[in-house]
């Protein structure tokens, strides 16, 4: 099964040290983006539709959907701390930006005083750990604040759901477990293009249309589009581009398999409660009015 499937920052470290390969990050690390341009989408979501894209994204990090929040280690790969449900990292503005937008929900966390040192150390690249003494214990204790789950849902849909969503109206995806698919595609190898993610998102969406000779926008039926893009990701994770990939992304084509079966069950609009299958075997409660979207 592969679990710990973390977004972290391959691409950053690759730039930080000037090489063309990066030490293995943890499971199947995506270059994280610095800024993302994504225009607003015009494609809505219910409240239970965007929890379960959120969901299955949770358990395939994860292998359940309440963990991942208050994971946090460092895998020595460059990186600094990697925490959360898919893998904010200390080296970059991941945290910064997280713990900035935590702070202005909850003003009172055990998190804040870490700021500083943490803007300097992403500000300098640095995988260090300097001035974060404590800072595991203050995460793990932060991690028990419903506000701070929220608030890493929502860095999670800022950084990859919005470029997600806003390819997905290019291509003319309309259905949930296609947006499903390219969220899941963005947190795991990115949600831009080459150079910074050359197995990213927009690749793999060119392959497939080159492959189709089209997208459901200009008339391709979207249920024969995405198994192709699935096909095409499977090939990808199989035989990626992305330095310090090989020899972890070839264990999560199960991700692609779980989605592949919720297509082939006909669950376009990913109804809860909803079974994530192939090695997670997991299944996501019904959504409730208090669930987390």
């Amino acid at each position: 099964m592969s679990l710990r499937i973390r977004a972290a920052c391959t691409a950053a470290a690759i730039a930080a040290t000037g090489l063309g390969v990066a030490t293995t990050a943890p499971a199947s690390a995506a270059p994280r983006p610095a800024t993302v341009h994504a225009a607003a989408s015009t494609i809505k979501l219910s409240n239970a539709e965007q929890y379960a894209v959120d969901e299955i994204t949770n358990v395939f990090e994860n292998g359940d959907i309440t963990s991942g929040f208050a994971d946090i280690e460092d895998y020595n790969d460059g990186c600094g701390y990697t925490a959360g449900y898919i893998g904010f990292c200390t080296q970059t503005s991941d945290d910064v930006n997280l713990v900035t937008y935590y702070d202005s929900v909850q003003p009172s966390n055990p998190l804040k005083t870490y700021l500083p040192a943490l803007k300097k150390l992403a500000d300098a690249g640095s995988d260090a750990h300097t001035g974060l003494s404590g800072f595991v214990a203050a995460w793990q204790k932060a991690a028990k604040d419903p506000k701070f789950i929220q608030a890493q849902f929502e860095q999670a849909h800022t950084y990859y759901l919005a470029p997600a969503l806003t390819e997905a109206e290019k291509v003319g995806i309309t259905t949930p477990l296609g947006v499903a698919n390219f969220f899941d595609t963005a947190v795991e190898m990115g949600p831009d293009g080459a150079p910074d993610s050359p197995d990213g998102l927009l690749v793999l969406v060119a392959e497939t249309t080159k492959d189709e000779g089209g997208t459901p926008a200009t008339g391709i039926n979207e249920h024969t589009w995405l198994a192709q893009f699935n096909v095409v990701r499977t090939a990808h994770l199989k035989n990626p581009k992305t330095p310090g990939r090989k020899s972890d992304w070839p264990e999560s084509v199960d991700r692609v398999q779980a989605l592949q079966a919720m297509a082939s069950a006909n669950e376009w609009t990913l109804p809860t409660p909803l079974h994530v299958g192939a090695d997670f075997d997991y299944t996501i409660p019904a959504y409730t009015s208090s669930s987390p979207v």
